[in-house]
């Protein structure tokens, strides 16, 4: 009687060993003694620690190799259990079908099936989904109880930079500030403050020993668990929510916050414009020479009378002028802009900013998708790591390194999401607070300090200007401030193209300092007409 050859197929997972008590050599040693029973010549042994889910296994791949170049060289592959050679139904199916056709029969020494009997089928139906059930049970036992400690502030992932993992006095897992901590509320706290870039703030803080990429840097930047909550994520009908943590926030609720006001950027840029500046000259830096184009510098002397102060090029150029007259020049500029906004024709002038403003919130709509799908996306991609972790096709650092990347971007796209969809234009606020702010020009530049003064100059002047003989003339205009002052410009309706009868100011003039310009293509820059200012 010719004897049955087998293969020997030892399958086995790190967590298995330790909850179920499995393990290679307990298996090795019962199929080699169901083979001495059985009279089975054994022809080969493979030993796999891979997950079962796929056949994509490095063990199980070489004995299919093996198989396909030596047909007929055995009759058997054998196996524990059924779930030894897998926990996936459609490709256990499949992978019969495909050793069948080489010749090789699979069997599970503990759960034998024979399958000349049509019934057989019903019982290897039940055989092969049992483990698959098995695995979707615990994937849903997992991320419900990932749920749960998250919903009582919990952090379950991976410890972020800045905090460490330890365990509190329940021995809980639970993270606490790490070496990285002060660090961490430092980048907060320059950003908050507006003078840095993203960019620069980053490089300063590798200067400073924080070891982050540039991308980890807009991560913890818009992680809101620095703050002491913990971003609980969209699950089938559960909305998204943020809830107290119970670890130790590093930065106050303010702080971060105003982090994403920077970010956002409702928070206009603090720069740092009073350094190496005068009262006597606050339009330094904003005033080009006529002769090169270049900006015009600022400097004192000492004379009998005491300190004088100048405009003046650097480069040899004769472009000189006393700062007093300059910047008396620039106040009675600030007197026409108060003088042409035509009180009696606001709510025109309202109507131009809204438009002109306005434009910018066009293509919130098509953002508020797009970011819904990026959201889809990558809670699509934690899902799937997630899913290889618990069929044990990844190990932990696998799902870490995963959630490292889909977890902080999630949470940053749901908190913009959030933002756009709940916030109330403040469209209204921005428009106010401008007339409010231009219609009183002089009285704030004249009460205000250097660093008011220097914004305000960069308001009128926002690509520079030159010095005339009666006036300061700007290369481009504030195109806010050019609407509020030249009623009817740009609008359809005729009727708004007529000065108000009581408005006492031309709407065709337009005042000194916006005027049109020729090229003066022989040095290279522009050099404005005059074409007289209002009421000359």
């Amino acid at each position: 009687m010719t004897r049955q050859r087998a293969y020997l197929y030892i399958r086995v997972s790190t967590d298995e060993q330790a909850d179920k008590g499995y393990s290679q050599r307990n298996q090795d040693e019962q199929l080699r003694k169901y083979c001495d029973h059985h009279n089975i010549v054994v022809v080969g042994v493979y030993w796999e620690d891979y997950s079962g889910k796929t056949f994509d296994r490095p063990e199980f791949s070489l004995f299919l190799e093996h198989a396909k170049k030596h047909r007929n060289s055995a009759d058997l592959l054998l196996f524990l259990k059924w779930d030894r050679f897998s926990r996936n139904v459609a490709e256990s199916y499949a992978m019969i079908h495909q050793l069948r056709k080489l010749g090789i029969e699979p069997q599970a020494i503990e759960q034998p099936l024979d399958m000349s009997i049509p019934e057989s089928k019903i019982m290897l139906a039940i055989y092969l989904a049992a483990p698959e059930v098995e695995n979707d049970r615990r994937a849903l036992n997992v991320i419900a109880g990932m749920r749960k400690a998250m919903k009582e502030g919990r952090h379950v992932n991976m410890a972020p930079k800045g905090y460490k993992n330890s365990r509190d006095e329940n021995n809980n897992k639970i993270i606490v500030p790490g070496k990285d901590a002060p660090l961490i509320k430092w980048v907060f706290q320059e950003v908050a403050q507006g003078i840095h870039t993203i960019l620069e703030v980053w490089k300063l803080a590798r200067q400073k020993g924080l070891n982050i990429g540039k991308s980890h840097m807009w991560n913890i930047l818009r992680n809101p668990l620095y703050c002491g909550k913990i971003y609980v994520p969209t699950y089938k009908k559960e909305p998204a929510m943020l809830v107290k943590g119970k670890h130790e926030p590093l930065i106050s609720e303010a702080l971060f916050n105003e982090v994403q006001d920077v970010l956002n950027g409702k928070k206009r840029k603090i720069i740092n414009i009073s350094y190496g500046m005068k009262e006597e000259y606050p339009l330094r830096g904003n005033l080009l020479c006529k002769q090169c184009g270049r900006v015009l510098t600022a400097s004192s002397s000492k004379g009998n009378g005491g300190m004088y102060y100048y405009y003046h090029c650097v480069k040899g150029c004769k472009e000189r002028f006393k700062a007093e007259d300059v910047n008396e020049k620039f106040q009675e500029e600030l007197e026409k802009i108060n003088r042409l906004i035509n009180r009696n024709s606001i709510e025109y002038q309202r109507a131009s900013l809204y438009r002109y403003l306005g434009s910018t919130n066009e293509d919130k709509p098509r953002r508020i998708a797009q970011i819904k799908i990026e959201i889809e996306r990558a809670e699509e991609g934690l899902n799937t790591a997630r899913k290889k972790f618990f069929e044990q096709a990844i190990d932990i650092e696998d799902l870490d390194a995963a959630k490292s990347i889909y977890q902080p971007e999630i949470n940053r796209l749901q908190q913009e999401l959030t933002r756009l969809i709940a916030e109330d234009s403040t469209l209204d606020e921005q428009v106010e607070t401008f007339l409010q702010i231009v219609t009183r020009l002089p009285i704030f530049y004249d009460e205000g300090d250097l660093i008011l003064k220097r914004q305000i100059v960069g308001l009128i002047y926002p690509e520079k200007a030159v010095v005339k003989e009666n006036a300061i003339q700007t290369i481009r205009p504030n195109r806010a401030i050019e609407l509020i002052c030249r009623p009817g410009a740009g609008s359809s309706d005729p009727q708004n193209k007529t000065a108000s009868e009581n408005g006492g100011c031309s709407n065709v003039v337009t005042l000194s300092g916006f005027k049109p310009y020729y090229e003066r293509g022989q040095l290279g820059y522009k050099e404005f007409v005059d074409h007289g200012s209002p009421g000359d």
